[in-house]
């Protein structure tokens, strides 16, 4: 079978030609000085003969099934942000399927889905560009994208101007509040980005039975801390304060359904 899948991805690769915008995008990268590197699932072989008959150079960092982890894996993508030096959640994923939108959200990373129009899985990416010429386009005179983990506000009336909204609130709690875990994780779902936690303290029993499917390894571990990792997993543009100061104090009637 493994032979059969190498023949079948050299067949491709003979007839392999660089897809429009390839090119520009390799120089915007080279231009300002972005990092890059290949993750593929395909063997090291192909990629080198696709790159040799597209004309499109390759980077130093190329890693292919031939050196598993493979995607959608999250340990693929981590090696190689470790190996470009490069945090996890400040690189972006550019792919044309499914496992590498997955790969990306498993990750902790960004994802851009592009060539890839009419496919039904289109939600598992930040944002989707029917072409590469248009996605480079784009990066010539970008606007800000609405993350993935905000979609389901962004499309609702009004939903993008309430993001923006909320960007200048704080949600202030005590770190004694026994809901301060689902009550912070619920304002994170409908936009709030600034968390202030009054005092400090360990996360007691009462708080860790309050919020399903939490590990027991964090009880009586600093509760900001444990916020602040609850946060960074699902809500990354999502901070721990230090002051409320500069912020408006969150009403109840700041709220999106």
């Amino acid at each position: 079978m493994s032979k059969d899948i190498y023949d079948v991805e050299m067949a491709g690769a003979a007839d392999a030609k660089p897809v429009p915008g390839a090119l520009e995008l390799l120089n915007w990268l080279g231009s300002n000085n972005i990092p890059w590197c290949v993750v593929s699932r395909n063997c090291a072989d192909s990629i080198l003969l696709a790159a040799q008959r597209a004309n499109l150079p390759l980077p130093p960092l190329l890693f292919s099934r031939d050196t598993p982890p493979v995607k959608p894996a999250p340990e693929a993508l981590w090696r190689a942000a470790e190996a470009l030096d490069v945090p996890a959640a400040d690189c972006v994923m550019i792919g044309d399927f499914l496992y590498d939108l997955v790969g990306a959200r498993r990750a902790g990373m960004r994802a851009l889905l592009v060539q890839r129009p009419q496919v039904e899985w289109k939600h598992w990416a930040d944002a989707t560009f029917d072409t590469l010429t248009e996605f480079v386009e784009y990066l010539r005179a970008p606007t800000p994208l609405v993350p993935w983990e905000y979609h389901h506000i962004a499309s609702q009336d009004g939903g993008e101007t309430t993001l923006d909204l909320l960007g200048e609130y704080v949600f202030s709690i005590s770190s004694s509040s026994t809901d301060l875990l689902p009550l912070c994780l619920e304002q994170a779902s409908k936009g709030v980005l600034n968390f202030f936690i009054e005092g400090e303290g360990a996360l007691t029993a009462e708080q860790w039975f309050n919020l399903a499917g939490l590990s027991p390894v964090w009880l009586d571990q600093p509760v900001k801390e444990v916020l602040g990792h609850l946060l960074h997993a699902r809500y990354p543009l999502a901070r721990l304060v230090d002051d409320t100061d500069g912020f408006l104090l969150l009403p109840e009637t700041v709220t999106v359904q």
